[in-house]
């Protein structure tokens, strides 16, 4: 569900952990350009295996935006996490220790889900999980699965959050095309600082050789 992005504020000062272990304040994932986050639920989760899967086959677009793409967890078990990356996100993978990404998706508090949709094996949850296992073969319960994800795109530096998706029911995930969409519609508005760099040094590089050859 897409909903009312929340303030930069609920989310800029969250303190995140990398793969490595090195610690970062989340402000520096936008700080040099627009950023698109992954807020995953369960990296075990099959739905979840999916939808990060789907998403990483778009980077060629967001990279040529000049949009980065990055991952966040809310647990981070190490067996869970050495199975899901890279195999299913090869990219940047944070946990996001305090849970800011999670809470900042549903007014302050971390969205739980109900888990009473898989009782019922008709269930469009079931549908959605059905529909996963045909590309997931490789799916597990460890974890917590009830605390919901999304995803955000954020502008570079202090522009705030541009549009924001909650997963509002187990497996209700962002459509990787329009979260895609909605970083291009940000660039397009607002420019954005990697882009703008990298036509910069291309004209930079252009002149540069029509200098040259107007000198031969």
């Amino acid at each position: 569900m897409t909903l009312k992005p929340p303030a930069l504020s609920a989310i800029a000062s969250a303190a995140l952990r990398s793969s490595e272990g090195a610690e970062l304040v989340a402000s520096a994932l936008w700080q040099n350009s627009t950023c698109a986050v992954l807020i995953l639920r369960r990296p075990g989760c099959v739905l979840c295996r999916d939808e990060a899967q789907r998403l990483w086959a778009l980077k060629p677009e967001f990279d040529k935006l000049g949009v980065s793409l990055v991952c966040v967890v809310h647990e981070w078990i190490q067996r869970e996490i050495n199975a899901f990356t890279p195999a299913y996100w090869p990219g940047p993978l944070y946990h996001d220790t305090s849970k800011s990404f999670y809470a900042a998706l549903n007014n302050g508090t971390p969205l739980r889900g109900s888990l009473l949709p898989m009782l019922n094996p008709w269930s469009d949850v079931w549908k959605r999980i059905r529909a996963a296992s045909k590309t997931v073969k490789e799916h597990n319960l460890a974890g917590e699965g009830a605390i919901m994800g999304g995803a955000m795109v954020i502008r570079q530096g202090e522009g705030g959050v541009a549009w924001c998706h909650v997963e509002s029911t187990i497996g209700l995930v962002a459509d990787p095309a329009e979260v895609l969409a909605a970083a291009a519609k940000e660039v397009r508005a607002h420019g954005n600082g990697k882009a703008a760099a990298a036509a910069a040094a291309a004209a930079s590089g252009e002149a540069a050789a029509a200098q040259a050859a107007a000198s031969g």
